[in-house]
């Protein structure tokens, strides 16, 4: 069997889903073409039976301009598409797929089965962003749906967030695994008080509403530091606002951090924040679950269906800055309960995001469609 993966062209944060799925493929076909770009791409030179179609995005903050680029870029993915869908027995379309309509309409045409996989609530993200598109990003996904063939989603919690009518399409899987091999462990009154974040500088990630939070919990407790690991189109903002807050004593910018790195930074957190408004399942979060690391986090995506409040983790009720810095003061004051979370996270994760049950998963539903 031969599979296509049809992405938007995607920034290094795209790196660790792009490469848990071609992995996955790879251990169920015998060859992956993936048609996407940006420098994720250079994360699937590890691959032997995989070939990457690299394409261009052109970005333009002027509207009329952003709406002319996708179509090029759309029109782009299907002609390469044209080119291999005679060797190719379906097409999985992840990260951005769901605004695909031009190849969603020609591979109707062609006759070839589509599977959608939503890396999360596109449209949110462009709610949060106050995005002028986002009635016409919406619109898109909405058709997609129902042009699909399958509609792979990572948990139930999901279904209802994309609010997708055509049930009968429906699979719940998702593409995230951990290897345990690069996890270390730490108990947590070994721990300082380091409070984390990791993950893009973007609103939908909200980024702002934690580094707002800061200077209210320093008004209660003076020994918690934060470690923000990332970067993006709030970077600057962020820093000016440390800076004028005089916080740089309390705050370290790491930057982006490779993958690679990730448990080494988790392994030195005593609490994980994500803070944001829209969420898929966030690789992360699974991560510094297997290296003991309590999650705090929104309530949004699959998260529900992974964390429950206060015995696999903690959930915010909004993403309030001054909620936030009152729940991290009040789970610091309770070291006690942050290490049975800390257990329950990591027993957690080790039974239900091993890579062998997920690979067992993906080759069941490949078979059955």
């Amino acid at each position: 069997m031969k599979l296509g993966l049809v992405t938007f062209p995607l920034g290094k944060a795209g790196s660790t889903p792009l490469v848990n799925l071609v992995k996955l493929l790879t251990d169920v076909s015998n060859e992956v073409y993936v048609i996407s770009g940006g420098p994720a791409l250079e994360s699937l030179k590890i691959f032997k039976n995989v070939y990457v179609i690299n394409i261009n995005h052109k970005v333009d903050s002027k509207i009329f301009s952003r709406i002319i680029n996708y179509v090029k870029t759309q029109i782009v993915l299907s002609c390469n598409i044209i080119i291999i869908y005679r060797r190719v027995k379906f097409f999985i379309f992840f990260i951005g797929g769901e605004g695909f309509l031009i190849p969603f309409l020609m591979l109707k045409i062609l006759k070839k089965k589509i599977i959608l996989m939503p890396g999360g609530v596109a449209s949110k993200g462009y709610l949060v962003r106050k995005d002028p598109l986002f009635n016409f990003a919406s619109l898109l996904a909405k058709v997609n749906f129902s042009l699909a063939d399958r509609i792979v989603v990572y948990s139930p919690a999901l279904i209802q967030e994309l609010n997708i009518n055509s049930k009968n399409k429906i699979i719940v899987a998702h593409r995230h695994f951990v290897d345990f091999k690069y996890i270390v462990n730490k108990k947590i009154d070994a721990r300082a008080n380091i409070i984390g974040y990791i993950g893009r500088f973007s609103e939908e990630k909200g980024i702002s509403n934690l580094v707002e939070s800061i200077p209210l919990l320093l008004k209660s407790r003076k020994d918690v530091y934060f470690m923000l690991c990332g970067d993006g189109k709030l970077s600057n903002k962020i820093r000016k606002i440390i800076k004028f807050q005089d916080l740089e004593t309390y705050v370290n910018l790491t930057g982006w951090v490779s993958h690679k790195e990730v448990p080494t930074f988790l392994t030195n957190f005593k609490l994980l924040v994500i803070p944001s408004y829209t969420e898929g399942l966030p690789n992360v979060m699974l991560e510094a679950m297997a290296c003991g690391t309590p999650v705090l986090a929104m309530p949004v995506g699959s998260i529900p269906d992974v964390i429950q409040d206060c015995e696999t983790g903690f959930l915010l009720k909004s993403n309030d800055p001054k909620h936030i810095a009152e729940k991290i003061i009040e789970l610091l004051n309770k070291p006690e309960l942050l290490e049975k979370v800390s257990i329950n996270a990591y027993k957690y994760v080790r039974q239900n995001f091993s890579y062998e049950r997920t690979l067992e998963t993906w080759r069941r539903i490949l078979q059955e469609i």
